[in-house]
């Protein structure tokens, strides 16, 4: 087995939620920047080395929080026009105002050659209203807000309008959208995870263990859209530039 293959193997071991939004945003770059033998890509609010294990590309990843290979905000990057060949941004958007969003897009195109890729939860009613109903879940399991949940329910998460509008308003010559995932099985698979703690006896335990094995990305094959579902779970955001 060579190493390419032993890493995708791994890889495919990853919860599926992790494992979804870096394999699709890696099948969707390839195709914008498969033409090029060498890019750098910046991965603004991801984690150090995390996409690097899905691009053939070198990736420099900037967050507020410490995680990132660079301190950086989105909103004020450190770097000059047209740095990198491509930007990404992965489930950040939600946890912005909603106010500050198009500054936070119109940076990234700042320091972008040719492309930025954004993902994030999709906003339809649906999936707000389950996103609410988790948040008071797990406030009540744990007397405290989730660090993550509780931002997507206070901005809100972006919908259908607010796409809309980005594609309309940014400077870019073509704007792609992707759909995946499924936020009525992931949310289920959230709530699995809250209630755990409270249940005690082997059933239980083996239930935990069942819960965490087949929420692994090997057994959930990714089914991407370019239309959303009823339950979409994330949207991919492709913008080339003008």
């Amino acid at each position: 087995m060579s190493s390419t293959t032993l890493s995708a193997l791994l890889a495919r071991l990853m919860p599926y939620d992790v494992y979804e939004r870096h394999a699709v945003t890696s099948r969707l770059l390839t195709m914008a920047l498969g033409h090029l033998d060498v890019a750098h890509v910046l991965d603004v609010g991801g984690r150090a080395e995390l996409l690097a294990r899905f691009l053939p590309w070198p990736v420099t990843s900037v967050n507020v929080d410490g995680s990132g290979r660079l301190w950086g905000s989105g909103l004020a990057l450190p770097f000059a026009d047209g740095a990198f060949a491509a930007v990404v941004s992965i489930d950040t958007l939600e946890h912005l105002p909603g106010e500050r969003r198009e500054s936070f897009l119109r940076e990234c195109l700042r320091v972008a050659q040719s492309h930025v890729l954004v993902a994030a939860p999709f906003g339809s009613a649906g999936h707000s209203a389950y996103e609410a109903r988790l948040d008071e879940l797990y406030r009540a399991a744990h007397g405290a807000p989730h660090p993550y949940l509780a931002e997507h329910v206070q901005y809100g998460l972006p919908g259908s309008a607010e796409i809309d509008y980005w594609a309309e308003t940014l400077p870019a010559a073509r704007v792609r959208r992707f759909f995946a995932g499924d936020y009525v099985w992931q949310g289920k698979q959230f709530e699995r995870t809250i209630r755990q703690p409270h249940r005690t006896g082997l059933l239980a335990r083996l239930a935990g263990v069942y819960a965490d094995v087949t929420s692994r990305a090997l057994f959930h094959p990714i089914r991407l859209r370019e239309q959303a579902s009823a339950t979409t779970n994330r949207f991919y955001l492709l913008i080339q530039k003008g």
